[in-house]
């Protein structure tokens, strides 16, 4: 057999084979449809824009919620960091879709903060307004603080993931029906 044929003979067998390898690699990725099921890779030139917790279903549990003597506090999860949200929800505690949350937030670590909504079927929101820097304040937890609002356009389990530099963390927070 000469090398030319001996050379197309090999061809349709590379072809199998890197077709294989490309369906072998499709479908070992992650089936899930929840965007907090994976842990992302820290970029420090960047914002993250993935959580860092472990995924939830059904928010259950919900990042803890106390009344404090400001009002409604949230503590998240964070890693190299500690994350607080003070929450102003024109809606109530637990907030309503469709309706306007002003959230405080209080976040160790150093850095420009960055905050996204995470939540139901894959969405992703940015905050309506801020983060805009607070330089004072009667709320007294570790960090720096900023101010932003959020409308949550459907109900469901909402992942807050804020970032600073280094440092992530997570609220975890419970949105319920609007009521009539």
């Amino acid at each position: 057999m000469s090398p030319s044929k001996n050379h197309f003979l090999r061809l349709p067998s590379l072809c199998l084979f890197l077709l294989i390898i490309l369906l072998t690699a499709c479908s070992n990725s992650s089936t899930s449809s929840s965007p907090v099921a994976q842990k992302p890779t820290p970029l420090p030139s960047s914002p993250i824009t993935t959580p860092t917790a472990s995924a939830l279903k059904n928010c259950q549990p919900t990042s803890p919620i106390d009344q404090s003597s400001v009002g409604v506090e949230v503590r998240g999860t964070a890693t190299n960091a500690e994350l607080w949200g003070l929450i102003q929800s024109t809606s109530g505690i637990p907030p309503q879709a469709k309706t306007d949350v002003k959230i405080v937030w209080r976040m160790t670590g150093s850095g420009d903060f960055h905050v996204v909504a995470l939540g139901p079927h894959n969405m992703r929101i940015v905050p309506l307004w801020g983060p805009e820097e607070h330089l004072g304040s009667n709320w007294h937890r570790p960090g720096d603080e900023w101010g932003t609002g959020f409308n949550f356009p459907v109900v469901g389990c909402w992942d807050l993931h804020a970032t600073r530099n280094n440092a992530s963390g997570d609220v975890w927070l419970k949105v319920v029906a609007k009521s009539q």
